[in-house]
Order: C-alpha cells, then structure tokens, then sequence
C-alpha cells in the first residue's frame, strides 16, 4: 500500500522551529542591546521586579542597592535603600528615632532623588544642616520612591512601624500626582462622600515578566502596544486603567470652576480630584493625632496660580518657587537648577537651594535659634567639601570659606556615606579569603592610600554570638613599637564590643585605630584598623567571664598571613 510523503510537513516544522528560534535569537539581541547601549528603561523595567502589595501595588525591598547613570555625565552611581526601604546611605537606630526630632519626605522620583548621588539629595543636605544646632537632634528620613503616586505614598506612610514617631511629615507634590492619584485607583469617595480604600489590583506572572522586558516598553513609547498591556505594564499605572490627564493648570481650573459652582456635573476625573482633596485632610488628620505637624511641599517649577485650588483649605502649603525666586536672580528652574538632558528633574544645585529653603522653614517651624546666611554659607561648603566624591561643587555664588564652629568634615563624610561604604566592604569581603575561621571568618583588607590595612570579622547568618567580648592581641615585628605600658606583654591590647565605633581622625598615633561594628543583609561585620607598623603575629577571639568562646592565632610574613 502507497503511504503519502511525510518531508512536506517535516520541511513545514523545521522551517517554523528555525523560524521561531531566529525571531527569538533577534529578541535576545534587541533586548540585549537596549540594556547596554540605550539604558532609557532601566527603571521602568525593574519595577516589575518589586514585590507587589495588596495594599500599595509595589515597594522597594530594604537593604538592596542597584547602580543608576547620571542623567547628564553618565557616571554610574549607586542607589541604597536601607533597612526601612528608605534611599539613604545610613541605618537609623530605632532608638535614635524615639530620642530625636524626625523629618520625613515622601513624594516620588523628586524626593528619591535617583539621578544623583545620595549625599547631594536634598534631604542628607537638610539632615546636616538642622544638626548644626547644638541643643537638638535631627532624623531626615527620605521615603521617596520614583513612580509613586499620593495614594502609594499615603499606605507606605501608614505601614511605616514607627510613624508616631515622625514629628514632620512632608509630601512633596509633583504635577503627575493626580494622574498617578486617579490611575491607582488606591483610594475614592463613597456615595457619603467619604474616603475608601480599594484593593490593589494585582499583576499575573506574564504581565510581571513582560514588563521587565526593555523591548516591552520600547513597543509602548511608539504606541504600538495593545491597550490592555499599557494598562498593566506601564509603571505608572500598574492598574485597570492609564489614562493620560489634562496638564495641571487645567486640572486646577476644573477644580476652581467646580468649586465656585460653575462646571456641569462632575467626571471620574473630576472624583479623582475631590478623593486626592481628601486624602490629604486625613494624612493631615492622622499625623496631628499623634502631635505631628504635616505640609505639603510645592516643587519649584510649579507656581501657586498653576496650582490654586487643588488643596484643602487647611493644608499649609510650601510652594518652593518662591524661595527659589528670593534667593535666585531671574530665577529659571530649567537654566541650571534642573538636569541638561531631556530628564526634567532637579540637579544637584536644585537641591541645594531646596535643602536651603526647607531648613528656613523648618527653622521658623520648630522655634529653633535662626542661623546667619554666612554660617549657612560656611556650612554648606563644608558639607560638600566632605561629600564631593564626584567632584561637584556648588555654583560660585554659593560658595564659601569654611570658618570654626561646624562639624568636622571626616564626620560628615562618614556619616553620610555609611551605608554605601559598607556595601563597598561587603563586596570587598566577598572577593577575599578569610585568613583564619572559627565561629567568625577573619579577612585581612590590604592597606590603600585612604585606609590602614583592617582586620574584619565576619559571622553569618548573624543571629547571635556578636554580645560576647572580644580580644585582639597584636604582636609588632619590631618590639620596640610598644608602649611602655605594653612593652611587658609584648603585644598591644586591642579588645573591643562589637557595639564599639570610633572614627579618629588626624592627628593620630601609630596605635590608634578606626573601628565600627554593623550589620547588614543577614551578616555582622567588624572591622577595625591595624596599628601603623609591621605587624608579626595576631592573637584573637572571644571570651565570656575568664574562659575563651573560640581563639585563632595568625602569623603574618612576607608570603602573606596564616592561621596557626
């Protein structure tokens, strides 16, 4: 019997397969492409990386970082978000909290400040300038999160675990916030006219995975995405509806109209606006329930005319243009204060100013002892002559001799910069080799031109071991480098608690070291300074009452260190 051919359809397979697999191998290199040569949606897209939230529709993990270009050099720098999720370089003690004055910003992109480094956001600069005062401490807490809308700002502010803690809380309002408000859809008025909470919608595992393709939103900026994935993929909407609102000046004068009775029956668009109007009553509400005081920060390319009518009445608000305008002849936010490139959001110098007229207000707010525009004008420069790792320096006019009286600039950098030098430690470690092991990892860190050679300690995981004493017995190579007091023993004596920090600075002895204790992503680090002189042997461990927990001993010669 005469069977029909099968090389037709085998052919027809094989060229769908090679044509399959070539149409993916392009996508491969497109996608490829885009994220090394045309970075533009690196942030968009990694918001699909997030965890999602019924209650807020996405967050930032804490203690993660990533890298981000800068707008207009290109430099990568990194981006820290700390154990509360918040973008700043430093830990925040939860008791330093309770024991101080907190500051905190939420907003979006122009809070988080991504774009730049974070000692040169607005809030670090702010932090440093309302310590100055000798009789208070200050917490300025950045909550900021770039893609963010009133109604996610709101829900991460409840969810925040210490916020009857935060004594000044500032929403920085940014000219998408009501399209970003009415496509969330996180919050609306009952038929009562009272504010209601909706549940988030959430986002199933190939929306996730097609919106942290960069090709996905290279198809959405040309229009040629389906509706219901701009819906759900775009970043500022995440939800049922994206739809693009009128610009803010004409949202403000649909809500003049409809106030003063003269507009037609109102839209959603319309709702949307009287919920916005709601939400911040009750923010208001609830942060003066605990006794703290809450403002809404206008950002400086919008004036109060643009914007009048879009705030309750009792709302104070800050519109920063018209400080900006008093401290800036022909002030024009896109003329030096704003990025170069097509990003529109404020540069370093923006910030500088904000963080100059934040402090005046603050400084009238809390009754704090004003300031002389010179000893701000010193402080300032000092501040960034301790922070300017890049290079960027404030414009002449904002310029100024350091004189006496502000903190010491090895202070600033270290305090500011924290967060970050610990990743950069932690990375170190983990290319090194620890030098000796017991029930912590001991590595020894070369010296560099901006360090001493350091000793670290390293457990993980770090559930407990770290409240035990430890001791450090440094012998030199030559005895003579000893102490008198020390000479007897033959070694320096360098115990320390993990909870130890010390940060010396210059002038300093051979034997005085720097030391700090901290931990961070599951792991406790110690790491403190050699001595400055050769050293020949080292002896260290822990113990408890007059018995040793665990010892190492390690000698240290021209091939290196090693455990005895």
């Amino acid at each position: 019997m005469h069977r029909p051919q099968s090389k037709p359809a085998s052919r027809w397979i094989s060229t769908s397969l090679l044509l399959l697999l070539s149409s993916l191998g392009a996508l491969i290199v497109c996608e490829a492409g885009l994220r090394l040569f045309h970075p533009k949606y690196e942030d968009v897209s990694r918001y699909g990386k997030y965890p999602a939230y019924e209650s807020r529709l996405w967050a930032r993990p804490p203690n993660t970082s990533r890298y981000k270009a800068h707008p207009d050099t290109g430099v990568r720098h990194p981006v820290i978000y700390n154990e509360f999720g918040s973008r700043q370089h430093r830990r925040f003690d939860v008791d330093a909290l309770k024991q101080a004055e907190n500051v905190a910003f939420f907003g979006d992109s122009f809070a988080e400040n991504s774009g730049i480094e974070a000692q040169y956001s607005f809030t670090e600069i702010l932090d440093f300038l309302l310590n100055l005062q000798d009789d208070r401490d200050f917490n300025v807490l950045n909550f900021g999160i770039d893609g963010y809308g009133p109604g996610q700002e709101f829900v991460w502010y409840q969810q925040f675990s210490h916020r009857d803690d935060l004594d000044h809380v500032l929403y920085v309002f940014c000219d998408n916030d009501i399209e970003n408000f009415h496509n969330h859809r996180l919050f609306a008025l009952d038929d009562s006219g009272n504010l209601v909470s909706n549940v988030a919608v959430g986002r199933g595992p190939l929306v996730t995975a097609l919106s942290r393709l960069h090709l996905t939103h290279l198809v959405l900026d040309f229009g040629l995405g389906l509706p219901w994935l701009r819906s759900v993929v775009s970043p500022l909407s995440q939800r049922r509806t994206h739809e693009r609102l009128e610009p803010i000046h004409e949202l403000a004068k649909r809500t003049r109209l409809r106030q003063q009775g003269d507009a037609s029956s109102g839209d959603a668009i319309d709702d949307s606006i009287e919920a916005f109007q709601a939400l911040l009553s009750h923010w208001k509400e609830v942060v003066e329930a605990h006794g703290g005081t809450f403002r809404v920060v206008v950002l400086p390319y919008l004036t109060r005319q643009s914007v009048r009518g879009l705030f309750p009445m009792q709302l104070d608000v800050v519109y920063l243009i018209e400080c900006f305008n008093d401290m800036i002849p022909h002030f024009n936010y896109y003329a030096g204060w704003s990025f170069r490139s097509a990003d529109t959001h404020w540069n370093e110098a923006g910030n500088m100013v904000a963080a100059h007229c934040l402090y005046r207000l603050l400084e009238e707010e809390m009754g704090a002892g004003s300031l002389s525009e010179a000893t701000l004008a010193s402080a300032r420069h000092e501040y960034y002559s301790a922070v300017g790792v890049n290079g960027w320096r404030p414009p002449p006019a904002w310029a100024a001799p350091a004189t006496e009286g502000t903190m010491d600039g090895a202070r600033i950098a270290a305090k500011y910069m924290e967060l970050d030098h610990r990743h950069r430690v932690l990375e170190e470690l983990d290319d090194s080799t620890p030098i000796a092991v017991s029930d912590w990892a001991v590595y020894l860190l070369p010296e560099r031109p901006s360090r001493r050679a350091v000793l670290a300690y390293v457990k993980t995981p770090c559930e407990e071991g770290q409240e035990d004493p430890f001791f450090l017995h440094v012998t030199p190579r030559n005895p003579r480098r000893l102490s008198s007091e020390r000479a007897a023993d033959g070694f320096d004596n360098l115990d320390f608690f993990f909870t130890d920090a010390w940060l010396v600075t210059s002038p300093r002895s051979a034997s005085d070291v720097s030391k700090e204790g901290w931990t961070l992503n599951d792991r406790c680090v110690f790491g403190t300074e050699l001595p400055r002189y050769e050293v020949a042997r080292i002896r260290t461990g822990q113990y408890t009452g007059e018995s040793e927990i665990w010892e190492v001993e390690i000698a240290l010669d021209e091939t290196g260190a090693r455990q005895l």
